[in-house]
Order: structure tokens, then C-alpha cells, then sequence
């Protein structure tokens, strides 16, 4: 007898089964360290929101929230051996990705020219500054005016 095809990609009963294995492995990261829940109440949250409504609660998070958990669960050492855990992370990366607004516009930036950026001691800025001696230079102090003295100390 041939194995039963696999479930649909949008089957909510596999969407529910998968989001719970992805809450027991996370929750099972979660209880390695005392009080994680506590320092990463984003990823808390999902975790109880995969128990309640699996996989569907994912499209469903605001993109600051969303980018908010990503970050938490990325900087976890994730075990290898955990398929739900990374299928979790790729899920939310990919609906974080999916999320972003589409640029409007292109960079005019020409990729053959390298604009590069270095520090420079200030004899070094003074050099280049006088090597454009030539270039007009703008006034860049308002002087305040000068209050004239008389010889006793007394203004006039």
C-alpha cells in the first residue's frame, strides 16, 4: 500500500500540528535558562500564541514585533537538532522579509566608484585644506560687537 500523500501546505490542521511542535521546541529552549521568558517576553508570547492558534499567528504580528522576535530567537544558540525550532526562525524571517516595504527608488550610486572613508590626523586635514587655498572661503563666526572701553574702566 503506497504512504499517504503528504498534508496541503495551507491544511489548518497541519498549520496547528506544526505550530505546536514549534511551541514545545521553543518552549523546551525557553526552560534551559531560569527567567527567559521574563528577559524575552516577545518570544514568550509567541510561544503561547503558537500553542493557541499554530503556524496562522505568524502573519498575523506587526512587523516591529515580528523583527523584535527574530532578533531574540536569532541570538539564541539554536540546537541542530531541532527541525521545528529552525523551521520556526526561517518562517518568521521569511514573513519579516515578505512585510518590508518594496524600495521606490533606486540607488543612483554607481557600483564602480568606491567612495572610502578613513580617519585622518589634523595635520593631515590641514594639508588638504591648504592644498584648496585657492577655493573662497565663507565666514563661518558672527563676531559680537566690541564694546568700547574708556581708559577708567567705565563704558562710554
Amino acid at each position: 500500500m503506497p504512504p499517504p500523500p503528504p498534508p496541503a501546505v495551507n491544511d489548518p490542521v497541519a498549520e496547528r500540528l506544526r505550530g505546536r511542535l514549534m511551541q514545545q521546541s521553543l518552549r523546551t529552549l525557553l526552560d534551559r535558562v531560569r527567567g527567559a521568558r521574563d528577559v524575552l517576553p516577545h518570544l514568550a508570547a509567541l510561544e503561547t500564541s503558537l500553542g493557541k492558534h499554530g503556524t496562522a499567528v505568524i502573519p498575523t504580528i506587526a512587523t516591529p514585533t515580528l523583527a523584535k522576535i527574530c532578533s531574540q530567537l536569532s541570538s539564541l544558540p539554536l540546537p541542530c537538532d531541532d527541525p521545528p525550532l529552525h523551521d520556526l526562525l526561517t518562517r518568521l524571517l521569511d514573513t519579516l522579509e515578505s512585510q518590508q516595504p518594496t524600495p521606490q527608488f533606486l540607488s543612483t550610486f554607481v557600483g564602480e566608484q568606491t567612495l572610502v572613508i578613513q580617519e585622518a590626523s589634523h595635520s593631515e586635514f590641514m594639508d588638504v585644506e591648504n592644498a584648496h587655498a585657492d577655493t573662497v572661503r565663507c565666514a563661518l563666526e558672527v563676531t559680537p560687537p566690541r564694546l568700547e572701553l574708556a581708559p577708567d574702566g567705565s563704558q562710554p
